[in-house]
């Protein structure tokens, strides 16, 4: 049932009310008019004046209780009815809230893992285990891995946030893109081990700020992220 529907419904109600009141009050008073022709001392009004005040009582209280009767015959399917898109929004309020809650806490935890990958990736010295170069190769393939899985799980679930917080999202992981492109292309250029001097300062010096943007700079952007995400899960402190 439409809202504009139950509008009219209760006006009508209004106006019968107001209506059958005027009716039967006007009936009243004309058949009372009557009575009173018919009378000539004063004790007769005065016994008149009590009983119609009595059977005016009795009268009202009885066409109360009956537009009363009416009414709630006329109200409850109006009732009913908004119970039940209640209830209906609440369970649908419910889902999107539980959904919502899954694909936060997978964001969330896809972000972490590529901001980690990206600092470890990007650090200027790393502790040699066994083998320098494959412990190197481990790291690009964390991070690539890392990039391509929270980009595709976020992009197929941007419909569960407004857009103003879907593009600081975007903002911030294109950091992490071109932050990750271009130290990629300069490690590449200085393993190569065929650059000049000048190119090689160029390029360690490149990926030294590169390394301190993504320790300093991103995590402020990620605990932004990280807030938005708890007051759309309502989280107390």
């Amino acid at each position: 049932m439409k809202y504009e529907l139950i509008i009219e419904i209760l006006l009508e109600v209004v106006l019968f009310l107001g209506a059958s009141y005027l009716i039967f009050y006007k009936s009243f008073l004309s058949s009372l008019g009557t009575e009173i022709a018919k009378l000539s001392t004063v004790e007769q009004l005065t016994k008149l004046s009590e009983d119609v005040k009595k059977e005016f009582n009795e009268k009202i209280e009885s066409y109360k209780n009956k537009l009363s009767e009416e009414l709630a015959l006329k109200i409850e399917p109006i009732k009913s009815e908004l119970n039940k898109n209640n209830i209906t929004h609440q369970i649908q309020f419910g889902f999107l809230h539980q959904e919502r809650a899954k694909v936060i806490l997978e964001i969330y935890k896809r972000l972490i893992e590529l901001h980690s990958a990206m600092v470890s990736w990007t650090a200027t010295m790393h502790p040699v285990i066994k083998d320098a170069d494959e412990e190197s190769q481990q790291r690009t393939d964390r991070v690539n891995i890392a990039i391509n899985e929270f980009k595709s799980f976020y992009v197929h679930n941007k419909l569960f946030f407004p857009k103003s917080f879907c593009d600081y999202i975007d903002k911030v992981f294109l950091e992490y893109w071109d932050a990750g492109w271009e130290f990629g292309y300069g490690q590449e250029r200085v393993k190569s081990g065929q650059l000049t001097p000048d190119y090689f300062k160029h390029y360690t010096k490149q990926m030294s700020r590169i390394s301190k943007e993504i320790r300093d700079n991103l995590p402020e952007k990620i605990d932004e992220i990280e807030n938005r995400f708890r007051k759309i899960l309502n989280v107390e402190e």
